[in-house]
């Protein structure tokens, strides 16, 4: 049955373009994003590479067997030295191959001697630490055992001569990597014992360990919590400022809209606020400091959150709104009896929520994001911000670590995430309190 429906000349064209033109800046909007994810997941030779790659390979996985059988050594010390040299070695030589996992099974008389496995998560940490040249000797890794025990840098589980025993080897492998794996020790003779089988495979999991790196190079500063500490910092800061704005900038603006009945007071103490809005955020850098020096502050979570507790442009939003409040339902509570602060808790919040969220998401992004203030204020590592310790690890190029692109692309995914969760929960009540406020785009 036709449509009785009256159509404008060119509404077809228009609504075509509408969605050709929204489908094009969200393409493009989210491009960054996808890009960066996937860069996330990229080795080093594929993000560098003269011919750009945009989809990330699988990390190769190696998994070797070394026979003992014959070797008179039971110390556990000398075939765990034995497994670091069959894993660290040939992978220095090889950082080009994209290696996501070497494991190593140590045999002897048919036994389960040892099991030993590093992931690049690991090796990428410490490769400055344990293998910083390509000097290939007993003596070399003898000296980084205690480094990667104490680093944790590769798993090692002893069984000892008297284990089970050891599942028949597969058959090698014939991949490039894995011949590149067997040259290597072809040419360099210093395992005690005799590789009977390198297979390869490729892991998946291993795509992800640019996130799991972010956490080991974290864990010798900011403590056991690692790159969750920087988190928690932010956190304890953005939540910190959020309840104060919410709650005293809230009974403050109440006041201001509701309580002074001199229009001259009221208008001078509104265009107060507003001028704080109008002085540089720098120029008051210098005097915060010396304040929060003086106070004993400086390289506290206190000295992020101080500065933050008073901001002219929040009153002049909840005040904007409050003046929208109905005065006759305000006054009925009056005449009921009820206190203002009860009138405020019980009749102005609830009906304030979008007023309250739009804050809320306001004051999280500012907060959330900054870095040069904590950065000037903050020294320890324990008390960085997750902006500061970015920061940090795009500048970190030191004897312990070399930072890769794909951890600072990491890094960038994992700040993302509050912010996506943060708009996808409160989008409806902002686009409430942006109507109410009268926010102009």
């Amino acid at each position: 049955m036709p449509s009785n429906r009256i159509s404008e000349k060119g509404e077809k064209g228009l609504k075509v373009t509408s969605y050709a033109v929204t489908i094009f800046f969200l393409v493009f909007g989210t491009l960054p994003l996808v890009w960066l994810f996937l860069t996330s997941m990229m080795d080093n030779e594929s993000i560098q590479s003269p011919s750009p790659k945009f989809m990330p390979s699988v990390p190769h996985t190696l998994t070797v067997t070394i026979d003992y059988t014959g070797v008179d050594s039971k110390e556990e010390d000398f075939y765990k030295k034995d497994a670091m040299e069959a894993i660290w070695f040939p992978w220095a030589a090889l950082i080009r191959s994209n290696i996501g996992e070497i494991t190593v099974e140590g045999t002897k008389d048919g036994k389960r001697l040892f099991r030993a496995k590093t992931t690049s998560a690991q090796f990428y940490v410490g490769q400055m630490s344990v293998v910083p040249t390509r000097v290939v000797n007993d003596q070399v890794m003898k000296l980084k055992l205690a480094t990667i025990a104490d680093r944790k840098l590769s798993d090692f589980a002893w069984y000892g001569p008297a284990s089970k025993p050891a599942k028949a080897p597969g058959a090698s492998s014939s991949h490039e990597v894995a011949k590149l794996y067997r040259d290597f020790f072809a040419a360099h003779d210093v395992l005690a014992g005799e590789i009977t089988s390198i297979e390869h495979s490729r892991n998946p999991m291993r795509l992800f360990d640019s996130f799991a790196s972010l956490q080991r190079m974290a864990s010798g500063n900011a403590g056991e919590l690692g790159f969750y500490r920087y988190f928690i910092n932010s956190g304890i800061v953005t939540f910190a400022v959020i309840f104060w704005q919410l709650i005293f900038a809230g009974i403050g603006s109440y006041a201001l809209s509701q309580l002074i009945r001199s229009n001259r007071l009221r208008f001078s103490l509104l265009m107060f606020f507003l001028a704080t809005i109008m002085i540089p955020g720098v120029s008051t850098l210098i005097p915060q400091y010396i304040l929060i020096k003086n106070l004993h502050l400086s390289d506290t979570l206190w000295a992020i959150i101080l500065p933050h507790f008073a901001w002219g442009f929040v009153i002049f939003l909840f005040k904007g709104f409050f003046d929208q409040l109905p005065k006759e339902l305000l006054q009925a509570a009056r005449i009921d009896g009820a206190t203002e602060f009860r009138t405020f808790l019980r009749i102005v919040m609830p009906m304030s929520i979008p007023v309250f969220t739009i804050v809320g998401v306001m004051t999280f992004l500012p907060v959330w994001n900054e870095f040069m203030w904590p950065y000037i204020v903050t020294k320890s590592p324990e008390n960085w911000t997750f902006p500061v310790a970015m920061n940090d690890m795009q500048q970190t190029t030191n004897r312990n670590t070399i930072v890769r692109p794909n951890w600072i692309s990491a890094s960038g995914i994992l700040s993302l995430i509050p912010l996506l969760l943060l708009f996808i929960s409160t989008q409806r009540f902002v686009e409430k309190g942006i109507n109410f406020t009268g926010i102009k785009g």
